[in-house]
C-alpha cells in the first residue's frame, strides 16, 4: 500500500478533551485526511498492552501507533508536512517535556472539589464519530478511570507537601509558551506544524470547560493569543471548536444528543454497580500505564531519574 493510500481512512483512539488527542486530530484536518474518533481502544490486543492510554492511530494498512509525538513524525514520514525536521532530536524532546509541565500545570483542576459532577457532565456530552452505543459505554468507563486517575495524582502531590492545582504555576507555563512565540510567528518555522497543532490542543483542553480560570491567564498572553488567531483562522478543523471562548466568539461544539447522554449515565451506573469488574479494568488500566512510554509525564519521569532538569 502506498503511503498515501495509508492515510486515506483513519481511527484515532480517544476522546475530546485530551489536548494530545486534538492536536493530532487538528494536525489530520489541516491534511484533510478523513477521521474516525472513537473511544474505546483499537482492539482488544492493544488494550491488553496499552491499557487505556490514548491517543493511538489506526491507518488503512491495519497498523497500529501511539504517542502522538511519534505520529506527527508518521505524518511528516507519509509526506505531510509537520515542520519536524526544523527543530533536532534535543529540541524536540524540550518541546515535549514543557507541553508535559503545562499539561500537569492544568490537568489536576479538572476534577477538583465542586467540579466533579460537571466533570461527569462534560464526559457523558462527548460524541465519537461516528457515534455508537460501544463508545458510549465504554467512554463511561474511561470517565471512571480519569477521575481517579486524577485523584490519585492530587493526592501523591498534597502528600509532598505541593499545590496540585496552582494557577500561578499555570501563568509561569503559558509565559514560556508567549516568549517562544513572541520570537517567531510559528512554532515550527515558516509555516504551522507539529508544535503548532500540539500546543493548540492544549489551549482547547484548558477552553474545555472544565478548567475555566486559566483562560484569563492565556488572555494576558499577547503573543499567544495572536498565534490562536492566525491557527484558528487558517485551521481546518471543524467540531469541538472550544478555543472559540478566547477569541469572542461561541464554541463551536457538537455534543451528544439526550438519548447518549442517556445511555452514558445508564452505563456509569452499571460500572459502577459491577464495581469488582471496573476495579479489575482500572487496576490494569494503572498498572500497564506504567509501562508505556507513550503516557503523559513518561519523559518527565526519565528526565526527573536522570537528574538532567530542575
Amino acid at each position: 500500500m502506498t503511503e498515501g493510500g495509508r492515510w486515506r481512512d483513519v481511527t484515532l483512539y480517544g476522546v475530546d478533551h485530551s489536548p494530545w488527542v486534538q492536536g493530532v486530530r487538528l494536525a489530520l484536518a489541516h491534511h484533510k485526511i478523513p477521521t474516525r474518533l472513537t473511544s474505546y481502544p483499537l482492539r482488544l490486543s492493544w488494550f491488553l498492552r496499552r491499557g487505556l492510554v490514548f491517543p493511538a492511530l489506526e491507518l488503512a494498512d491495519g497498523t497500529c501507533h501511539a504517542d502522538s509525538f511519534r505520529m506527527y513524525a508518521l505524518l511528516e514520514d507519509g509526506g505531510y508536512p509537520m515542520g519536524w525536521q526544523e527543530l533536532d532530536p534535543a529540541q524536540r524532546d524540550e518541546a515535549q517535556y514543557e507541553l508535559e509541565r503545562l499539561f500537569f500545570a492544568y490537568a489536576l483542576g479538572r476534577c477538583m472539589p465542586g467540579k466533579r459532577r460537571r466533570f461527569m457532565k462534560a464526559w457523558s456530552r462527548m460524541q465519537e464519530e461516528p457515534v455508537t452505543a460501544l463508545g458510549v459505554v465504554w467512554r463511561a468507563l474511561l470517565a471512571s478511570y480519569f477521575w481517579v486517575l486524577i485523584h490519585v495524582g492530587r493526592g501523591a502531590l498534597r502528600g509532598a507537601g505541593r499545590d496540585p492545582y496552582d494557577l500561578g504555576r499555570v501563568q509561569h507555563r503559558l509565559a514560556y509558551w508567549d516568549a517562544r512565540l513572541a520570537k517567531q510567528p510559528w512554532l515550527t518555522g515558516e509555516h504551522p506544524g507539529f508544535l503548532d497543532f500540539a500546543l493548540w490542543g492544549h489551549v482547547q483542553s484548558m477552553a474545555s470547560g472544565l478548567t475555566d480560570e486559566v483562560l484569563p491567564l492565556i488572555e494576558r498572553q499577547a503573543h499567544l493569543m495572536r498565534w490562536l488567531g492566525a491557527l484558528t483562522a487558517m485551521s481546518e478543523a471543524g467540531s469541538p471548536r472550544y478555543i472559540d471562548r478566547l477569541l469572542g466568539g461561541d464554541p463551536q461544539v457538537d455534543q451528544a444528543s439526550g438519548r447518549e447522554r442517556a445511555l452514558f449515565w445508564l452505563a456509569l451506573a452499571g460500572w459502577w454497580i459491577c464495581w469488582p469488574v471496573t476495579t479489575a479494568l482500572i487496576l490494569y488500566g494503572f498498572a500497564i500505564r506504567s509501562l508505556n512510554p507513550g503516557r503523559s509525564g513518561a519523559l518527565m519521569e526519565r528526565v526527573a531519574a536522570a537528574g538532567s532538569r530542575t
